[in-house]
Formats: structure tokens, C-alpha cells, sequence
């Protein structure tokens, strides 16, 4: 993700109003590619889930400037197309993190179930057929979000400064990461999470050519949200285990697996707060 694909990002020799529209063409182009998505149906789904997140950055900084009605439209459609590909995504990341965890454990046969876990493809016709499907519906949301956005762009005179856009995330991340730093709710640092990604991708949006301070920042932010997401696989995926474990894992692998996940959260915290000190 690090550095911006520059293609993504606004220059600084063209308007905002030109940028914004060169960028959600560019989108559009990589969306369409994946519409003929080809190998591993989890690749296409990741490629299609960072689309929609690059989407939902240019649906943000534009929110001051957009129609609210054409703004909320947007903003439900790339909700469904995120939603669609949840399911997918969460299976992709209980089975990578319980991968790394049964890397971390001396207990052998806790370690061996826990990678045959993390392995277990499924197969079933029935469910991948599902998933492509899930795939287009996302893909065509896409497809239709985005011209809808370019052709209200073009109606739109006014257009926000990107500094005080950035500016804007900034503070909405600093404002999270105090709320989110005072305890250990997963569901503030999901929030922080949230923000952090927004943060990165409004300043890769922005910096067409960030001089060496800002790609410092932006490589830490980037850094962060990393961070952050790993503390969120960890919590999804020791959610799944203890809700809703393999019938063949036996209960004391459930629990010390979730003991490791508890252990793995903690560790990611300290992370992000010695991260989040250096960005301040």
C-alpha cells in the first residue's frame, strides 16, 4: 500500500475538480479488471475490497462539496459492495491468523490443530459459486457508484482545499486513538482502525509528491493501520473460535488457542500506542 500508486493520487500541476475525476477513472478502469477475475477467488476479493476502500476515501473527501442525498447514496452503495465480500474476507483472516499463532505455541499438538485449520480449503461447488456471485454484485455496485460520482463531480463548482481535508482526518484519528488508547474495547479500536486507513488513504490521495518528512508520515500511518488491523483479525478470529470452533478441535485447544489471540491483542496494543506517539 506504501508508497500511493500515483495514478490514485492528485498532482500538483491540476485542479482538484480534475484530479478527482482522473482518479475515480483510473478506479474504474481497475475495477472493470477485476470483473474477469482469474486465480485464487481470495486475491480478486482483496483487490476488490481495497478498490472499494480507495472509493470510499475519494466519497470522503468530497463529502463537504456533494449533494447529501448523493453522497448518502454512495456512501450505502459502497456498504453493500463491503458487505457482500465480509463473509469471505473474515474466513481469509481467521484461517491467516491462526496460522501465525500456531507458529507461536511449544504445544505440539495444540500447534498441529490449529495449522490444520488454518489449511482447510473449502471446496464445496456450491459455496464458491456463491462467492463469485457475492464478487459481481460487488463489482457491478462498483461499476455504477462510480459513474454516478463522476457525473456529480462535474455539476460541482466548489471544491474542498486537500489540506483542510487532511487536516480534517487527522484530527478525527487523533480523537479516536484517545478514546480507543484509555482502555482495550475492541470496538474502539475498530474505530481507530477505521480512521487510521482513512487517514492513510487521504494522504495518498493528497500527496501527489510528498517530500521526505511526509513519506515518513505517511510510511508510520501506514504502519498503524497495519497495526490496527492485525488487533482486529486477532479479535474476529478469537470470536470465532470461541463461538463457533471446528467440531474436531477439542476444548483445551480452543482455549489455549484463544489464550494466544488474548496474548497476540495485547502485544498489537503496545504497538499501536509507541506508533501512535511517533505520528503525534
Amino acid at each position: 500500500m506504501f508508497p500511493a500508486p500515483s495514478p490514485f493520487a492528485f498532482q500538483p500541476d491540476e485542479k482538484v475538480e480534475q484530479g478527482f475525476v482522473r482518479v475515480l477513472g483510473q478506479l474504474e478502469i481497475q475495477v472493470r479488471a477485476t470483473a474477469d477475475f482469474h486465480g485464487p477467488l481470495s486475491d480478486s476479493v482483496h483487490a476488490t475490497r481495497v478498490l472499494i476502500k480507495r472509493l470510499r476515501a475519494l466519497l470522503w473527501f468530497a463529502r463537504t462539496v456533494f449533494p447529501p442525498t448523493k453522497w448518502k447514496r454512495a456512501r450505502a452503495r459502497l456498504r453493500r459492495a463491503a458487505h457482500l465480500l465480509a463473509a469471505q474476507r473474515d474466513l481469509m483472516v481467521v484461517r491467516s491468523i491462526l496460522k501465525k499463532v500456531a507458529q507461536k505455541t511449544s504445544n505440539s499438538a495444540c500447534r498441529k490443530t490449529l495449522a490444520r485449520i488454518s489449511r482447510a480449503p473449502d471446496d464445496r461447488q456450491a459455496v464458491r459459486q456463491a462467492n463469485e456471485q457475492s464478487l459481481r454484485e460487488a463489482v457491478a455496485i462498483l461499476v455504477a457508484t462510480l459513474q454516478q460520482m463522476k457525473r456529480t463531480a462535474q455539476l460541482i463548482s466548489r471544491w474542498p482545499s486537500p489540506s483542510h481535508r487532511l487536516n480534517r482526518a487527522f484530527s478525527v484519528a487523533k480523537k479516536s486513538a484517545k478514546k480507543a488508547l484509555r482502555g482495550d474495547d475492541p470496538a474502539q479500536f475498530h474505530d481507530w482502525r477505521k480512521k487510521a486507513k482513512r487517514l492513510l488513504y487521504q494522504l495518498q490521495l493528497t500527496q501527489g509528491r510528498p517530500g521526505g518528512a511526509m513519506r515518513r508520515l505517511i510510511k508510520r500511518v501506514d504502519r498503524l493501520q497495519q497495526n490496527l488491523g492485525d488487533y482486529h483479525d486477532s479479535v474476529v478470529a478469537e470470536e470465532r473460535l470461541r463461538k463457533s470452533p471446528p467440531d474436531e478441535v477439542p476444548p483445551p485447544v480452543v482455549q489455549h488457542g484463544v489464550m494466544l489471540l488474548e496474548k497476540r491483542r495485547q502485544r498489537l496494543r503496545k504497538e499501536a500506542r509507541k506508533i501512535a506517539r511517533q505520528i503525534a
